[in-house]
């Protein structure tokens, strides 16, 4: 099938090629893909495909090493920005794209220069210095994007086209990786798009065809006489382009004018590729209902332009050369006004592969159109292996292309030819009889077309959405509808005074078909089960499920046996291997029937290649920027330690919402909160709100049932909202000091839960009481949990978090000295965390802890107040006799954290420092006897550690 297309071959051979170079995928992963196209290279050679053999390792190498320079190149320009970070630069460039929204316009600019330098090269420069000069001046880049703020002023006129040169002032942004899991990568999006730098401008000024570094000081004179704006000082825009921008900044305001913002924003991404209109609440409504795929400009949306063109010109009487060659460029055209994203480019080079094959006469392959699209592309832009939307939009294609290839292709075929021919003759007996096998196909389609997009909706957003392919059913047939009668009340719209009432007629129905639109969506995410937590399959699940649903559901078995059963007669073969023995003796039904038995026994265990909860002991320290935020995690057991940011205001929905839901988090048993400073506080509150989940991520909520704050609490009035938002929320509040604490772990018997035990434990080496009360004065609650598993009760085991600090319900004004102080437990291991207490409760969690009998020996601590100064002292330090020290702060914070006398004193006491700011998410994983600790979001990060003989 794939073998006889000569296309396909060289395709896969590109694509292998980069992706067995790719860093991002496990050595592992990269070995059996190997294996996997070393197997496909040897068919060929079965097959007796010498020259595309040859072809295909040849375009393999070629591919893999264009690939690593693009790697290299990226990589080289990340390490040039670094350096002009911090500093004042300009970018001079030609202007390729822009788009914009009500604040800000969006440029992309290639072919740039970028300069650090306020003036000319000094004469007089030593050495080190005039490195240090040629290392931040003069810097080639081929693609940066530009964020430049509207003027409060801002008028209608048009300042600048594609095309243009021009100089930018302002600074540079850091493309910051995914620093935690589920979170978004900006370094991946901008890597997939090519964009190697992003940059914050603040005024522009011309570009003039001289260097620009001997001209900057006059660049600089005339900026100050412009408006902040920017102004076009070199014309050198293409014609084309500045019609194509001008048409499209014309059709934005029309759509302004004639439909609500809502509204209009939608019509904006739909007919020009302005997504930046939306907003964010409105691109989760779709990405949550699973028609986000709407949204992004694809073959959908040049079917409906080219085809709808192509089709009105051959009705008008044009030649099919003439039509085909119109609409090809009339394909380009919309390409480019809307951005030429990588699955707008593949739709388009698709479009010219079938209008060419259509002047030749020949019928289109889909899969050889398809593979020359991605050789086409990848040989353009290597990295646009990381895009998402490319990702996204080949494989849907591929995956629709698949399900038409396999077993009952012919009985398919043969269906849809009765029911063409009983729609042409007005058979409707014949109709009637052949719905419900018309309905049966396409369900069945239907169902293995979403089977196959189950891994992509779980590894891209966590979730799946039920009712998508209802809800595509419903809402893609009005697409063409939308579209007719949008651009119908835009052309309109420039009429004379006349056509009014047709344009408020057209507006207005399409108004209400928006509206209509809008409301199915809503509806749909409001009935029940609307969404299924699926959580972030890992890639090696991903790579095995897809191989998995290829085999049992897309693979042409009956064919291949069909076929080579009629090749066994044809050359009446006398003398046959084991292989063709076996195959010949099974019948095509009971073939049949074992393929369906393993495709039902591979539905039932499709929750297997799900993210499950960890056996042993997880706590997971999550880079939250400047703040602390902490998951401890056994079976379902899960637990909080503060978690807030005081430098990112969208801490929860950018990164504690998306970690819960890639790890199928659906309720936090407690969450502690060390004490009330927002960088402790701010994504515990998001999740109490009630507003915080009624938005976009409604089917998405998190529970918490015990909110566990200090014991100074209960009269603070800086504990209120937290207080109340618990209220509202359902969840328990508990004040602890020292002595209260929980255990969880497994039973002794076999019956779980027979013996109510509390909140307050007594000290570890005593049996809990039962009839011990919290101190808040509730009623006992289940704090040594059930077990998840009946293994028999062992020192590993359980689970302990005590509390030893603060000592007495005394009030303190420093909400720093009331931080709660803990000791977590697990078996062997132990880990202490301290919130932001200063020296002198240190040594009061110390006394605490002796005073009980107990050692404060620790392997890891959780360094107080981000490694400030007024925090880790000597003796505690001395004291707790860690091995690691985890260090929670922010890149560049204000505050200096974490300080260098703090630095100096880990390293005395040679604790080996864990920083969340370089190592991002850091995981500590344990069984009780030895632990190791790892950092996922970075390609080499595992640092394996062993607990040191009791």
């Amino acid at each position: 099938m794939f073998i006889s297309r000569p296309l396909f071959s060289l395709a896969l051979s590109v694509l292998f090629g980069e992706m067995l170079f790719c860093p991002e995928l496990p050595f592992s992963l990269r070995f059996i893909l190997l294996l996997f196209y070393l197997f496909y290279l040897s068919l060929l050679f079965r097959k007796k495909k010498q020259k595309i053999l040859l072809l295909s390792l040849f375009l393999f190498f070629l591919s893999s090493l264009h690939f690593q320079n693009a790697l290299k190149r990226f990589e080289k320009q990340q390490e040039c920005i670094e350096r002009v970070l911090p500093l004042n630069c300009t970018v001079e460039g030609s202007i390729s794209y822009i788009s914009e929204n009500e604040t800000a316009y969006r440029i992309v600019l290639k072919n740039c220069i970028v300069n650090s330098s306020l003036g000319k090269k000094p004469k007089e420069l030593g050495k080190e210095e005039e490195e240090k000069w040629e290392a931040r001046n003069n810097l080639p880049f081929q693609k940066i994007q530009v964020l430049f703020k509207k003027n409060a002023q801002e008028d209608s006129e048009l300042l600048y086209y594609p095309g243009d040169r021009i100089v930018f002032h302002g600074k540079f942004m850091e493309l910051s990786p995914a620093m935690n899991e589920g979170e978004f990568s900006f370094l991946q999006y901008c890597k997939g798009e090519g964009i190697e730098a992003f940059f914050l401008a603040n005024k522009t000024s011309q570009a003039s065809p001289s260097p620009l570094v001997q001209n900057e000081i006059l660049h600089a004179m005339r900026a100050t006489l412009i408006k902040n704006k920017g102004e076009v000082r070199e014309n050198n825009s293409s014609p084309f382009l500045k019609l194509l921008y001008k048409l499209k900044r014309q059709a934005s305001r029309d759509l302004e004018k004639l439909y609500p913002e809502q509204q209009s924003a939608f019509l904006k991404s739909l007919f020009l590729g302005e997504k930046s209109a939306l907003s964010k609440e409105e691109k989760g409504l779709y990405q949550e209902a699973g028609i986000a795929h709407i949204l992004a400009v694809s073959g959908l949306h040049l079917s409906l332009v080219g085809g709808t063109c192509f089709v009105l010109l051959r009705l008008l009487g044009m030649e099919l050369s003439y039509a085909s060659i119109l609409s090809s460029f009339f394909v380009l055209s919309f390409a480019l006004f809307t951005g030429s994203s990588g699955s707008t480019l593949r739709a388009m080079l698709m479009f010219f592969v079938y209008f060419f094959g259509k002047n030749l006469g020949r019928g289109q392959d889909r899969i050889s159109s398809l593979s020359l699209s991605l050789l086409l592309l990848l040989f353009l832009q290597p990295l646009f292996l990381y895009s998402v939307g490319f990702q996204c939009s080949f494989y849907s294609l591929f995956l629709l292309l698949l399900l038409s290839l396999r077993d009952g292709k012919e009985r398919r075929k043969a269906l849809s030819k009765k029911w063409e021919r009983a729609k042409r003759k007005k058979r409707f007996t014949e109709l009637l009889r052949l719905l419900p096998k018309k309905i049966k196909e396409g369900g069945k389609e239907l169902f293995l077309f979403y089977l196959g997009l189950f891994p992509l909706f779980s590894f891209l957003q966590s979730s799946l959405p039920l009712y998508a392919p209802l809800l595509n059913l419903l809402l893609l047939p009005l697409l063409p509808f939308i579209f007719l009668l949008g651009i119908l009340s835009i052309l309109f719209s420039h009429l004379p005074p006349l056509f009014f009432p047709l344009v408020k007629l057209l507006s207005q129905s399409l108004s209400f078909l928006l509206s209509l639109f809008h409301s199915l969506i809503c509806f749909s995410l409001q009935l029940p089960y609307s969404s299924l937590l699926l959580g972030k399959l890992s890639l090696s699940a991903l790579f095995l499920y897809l191989f998995l649903f290829y085999i049992l559901f897309l693979f042409p078995l009956q064919s291949v046996v069909k076929r080579r059963r009629q090749m066994q007669k044809k050359e009446k073969e006398k003398q046959i291997n084991s292989s063709s023995l076996f195959i010949s003796l099974l019948a095509i039904k009971n073939i049949c029937y074992l393929k369906n038995i393993l495709s039902l026994l591979f539905l039932c265990i499709i929750p297997l290649f799900l993210p499950s909860p960890p056996k042993d002991l997880e706590i997971t320290a999550l880079y939250v920027g400047q703040g602390d935020g902490f998951l401890i995690r056994k079976g379902n057991f899960v637990m909080t330690i503060d978690n807030g940011s005081s430098s990112d205001k969208h801490f929860p929905e950018n990164t504690l919402l998306p970690y819960c839901k890639a790890k199928r988090i659906h309720k936090i048993r407690y969450a502690l909160i060390t004490h009330s400073d927002i960088d402790h506080t701010s994504g515990i509150q998001a999740i109490l709100e009630e507003g915080s989940t009624e938005n976009y991520k409604s089917n998405y909520k998190l529970q918490i049932e015990n909110l566990i704050l200090p014991v100074q609490a209960k009269d603070d009035y800086r504990y209120d909202l937290l207080k109340r938002l618990a209220g509202r929320h359902g969840a328990r509040l508990l004040y602890w000091k020292n002595g209260n604490s929980i255990v969880y772990g497994n039973k002794n018997h076999s019956v779980s839960g027979t013996t109510p035990p509390s909140d307050t434990l007594p000290p570890s080496g005593t049996a809990p009481s039962s009839d011990t009360l919290p101190p808040s004065g509730t009623a006992p609650s289940s704090d040594i949990l059930p077990p998840s598993d009946t293994a028999p009760s062992e020192k590993s085991a359980f689970l302990s978090l005590r509390c030893y600090y603060p000592l007495t319900d005394a009030p303190m004004e420093e909400a720093n000295a009331h931080s709660l102080g803990c000791v977590l437990q697990y078996g062997d291991f132990s880990m202490v965390f301290t919130g932001d207490m200063p020296e002198e409760a240190e040594k009061e969690m110390l006394s605490a802890i002796k005073k009980e009998g107990q050692s404060p020996s620790v392997d890891i601590v959780k360094l107080a107040h981000h490694g400030s100064k007024t925090s880790s002292s000597p003796i505690f330090l001395s004291e707790t006799k860690g091995s690691f020290a985890l260090f929670s702060y922010g890149k560049n914070n204000r505050y200096g954290h974490p300080h260098q006398i703090t630095l100096e004193k880990c390293s005395y006491f040679r604790l080996i420092p864990l920083e969340t700011a370089k190592l991002g998410e850091i995981q500590i994983k344990t069984d009780g006897k030895k632990y190791e600790i790892v950092a996922p979001c970075r390609v080499t990060s595992s640092l394996p550690a062993e607990m040191p003989d009791s």
